[in-house]
């Protein structure tokens, strides 16, 4: 069965200076000095690829015990990754 969103990966990198790589299946998307600017750099790729692809994108970051969670990030005032809250506020 094909998953309602696509997906986004970065693995844990046992060294503190990287790489930390941002993989989409297998490939890899980027390469990145620290897991900060591997998570920034998928949520700066996440909108465009949801867009090209006209579904959601996920981003999940596996922690150094090789569990893996899901990231959520603000996106033009909404929570990305996260189910959306039943009340809308207005500006």
């Amino acid at each position: 069965m094909a998953s309602s969103s696509a997906q986004l990966f970065i693995p844990y990198s046992e060294s503190a200076q990287g790489p930390w790589i941002v993989r989409r299946d297998a490939s890899a998307i980027g390469s990145y000095g620290s897991q900060a600017d591997a998570v920034h750099a998928a949520e700066a790729l996440a909108p465009g690829l949801s867009d090209s692809l006209g579904r959601p994108v996920a981003i999940h970051v596996q922690n150094a015990d090789g569990t893996w969670e899901e990231h959520t990030w603000v996106v033009a005032g909404m929570v990305a990754g996260a189910p959306a809250s039943p009340r809308a506020h207005a500006l």
